[in-house]
């Protein structure tokens, strides 16, 4: 529901169906503030899973979320240009010549293929989400099946393939669905350390 919520508020307001107060669609605005901010907890819980339950699960399996918890946490880090607008600092120059924005992050320095790269992602993420089952029997092979998302994130697709097409919502709704994914995994490894042996 929060993401047909998503993508209904940000189409209407692209194509000026109807308008929101500048603070929720400007620049380091309410949208983009949440996008981060589902970022960084998400990084903060998959750090918590990784050195936690599932590090007493399988080293594997802990190991490989402390990893997706920094991912998530360069993403963060993009997504606030590493900090550049809250401390105020200059856009070093090579960054200004090569980012659409003269901001320093690294993922404004792809404008015109942005449109691609998320169509790949979301291609992706889609192709697993799908075909879900043969994904956890790969993943089973070298002790990693809990990582797979449970069957109900199949909802996922239509929305993330539908974002793909607009930049921020795209970041928006992937930001969700990382936070249902953590909040997921988190209560299934729970729930398996309750299970009696």
């Amino acid at each position: 529901m929060i993401w047909l919520a998503l993508c209904v508020a940000y189409t209407g307001f692209e194509h000026g169906w109807f308008t929101f107060p500048d603070f929720v669609y400007e620049e380091d605005g309410l949208f983009e503030s949440a996008t981060a901010l589902a970022l960084l907890f998400c990084a903060a819980l998959l750090f918590v899973i990784g050195l936690g339950r599932a590090w007493r699960h399988d080293r594997r399996l802990g190991s490989v979320a402390v990893l997706m918890a920094v991912f998530c946490g360069l993403l963060f880090l993009e997504e606030i240009s590493w900090g550049q607008r809250i401390f105020g600092w200059s856009t070093p120059a090579q960054f200004e010549e090569l980012n659409a924005q003269q901001e320093t992050n690294l993922h404004n320095m792809f404008f015109g293929y942005n449109q691609l790269i998320r169509l790949v992602v979301a291609l992706l993420i889609s192709t697993s989400l799908i075909y879900r089952r043969a994904w956890i029997r790969g993943l089973n092979r070298i002790g990693l099946g809990e990582l797979m998302p449970s069957a109900s994130a199949i909802y996922f697709v239509p929305f993330l393939i539908y974002a793909h097409t607009y930049d921020e919502l795209f970041e928006e709704v992937v930001g969700v669905f990382l936070i249902a994914y953590a909040i997921n995994f988190h209560r299934r490894l729970a729930t398996e350390a309750r299970s009696p042996d």
